[in-house]
């Protein structure tokens, strides 16, 4: 469909200012995910998220510590036989653990976020239940923009777009109650990314 109104909206498009992002996407992205309250690192590979979780996570008194993942092929790669203080399990079996661990579709640099998505093997309650939210996220699939994301997001799944898709920039609060601000209101108290 052409005609009048297209044309006034590709001059709409035209004239929008666009954020600029200088420097690395992935730094300008850490530090805006920092900024909203959650925590960030970068690893080297994938193999390290086990050691990660270990280490940030475990109990120190030599307790395991109990890991719902997400069915992703990222994540059942991993050596989890190198950390033997996580118990994982797929995430339909411990919905209602205190730690998830799932992946993102991507990262947008300009508003810190971390996009989520229900798929077979990780249904979006992993994404909202845990005290402890980690998402996993390629450094390639962090862009710069909003709209750099809805391009990626167009070309990866084109018109069979996720049935559910959510934007993550940090633990849930709300400040609804008698103005009090609290966080993990209708989310995870802590959320973390990690980029690989």
């Amino acid at each position: 469909m052409s005609g009048p109104r297209d044309t006034a909206y590709a001059a709409l498009r035209a004239g929008a200012p666009r954020p600029v992002i200088a420097g690395d996407a992935v730094e300008a992205f850490g530090a805006r995910f920092a900024t909203q309250n959650g925590s960030w690192a970068r690893l080297g590979s994938p193999a390290d998220i086990p050691a990660w979780l270990e280490a940030r996570f475990a109990p120190p008194e030599g307790g395991t510590l109990a890991v719902a993942t997400s069915a992703d092929d990222l994540l059942a790669a991993l050596p989890w036989a190198n950390s033997p203080r996580l118990q994982h399990a797929p995430a339909n079996t411990r919905a209602q653990a205190s730690l998830a661990l799932t992946t993102a579709i991507a990262g947008v640099a300009e508003t810190g976020a971390l996009a989520l998505h229900p798929r077979p093997g990780a249904p979006m309650a992993l994404n909202f239940l845990p005290d402890r939210l980690v998402i996993v996220v390629r450094a390639a699939d962090i862009v710069a923009t909003l709209d750099d994301f809805w391009t990626l997001v167009r070309a990866r799944f084109g018109s069979r777009m996720p049935r559910g898709l959510c934007l993550a920039a940090g633990p849930s609060t709300s400040a609804d109650v008698a103005m009090t601000f609290a966080t993990g209101v209708h989310g995870p108290v802590e959320l973390h990314a990690l980029v690989v």
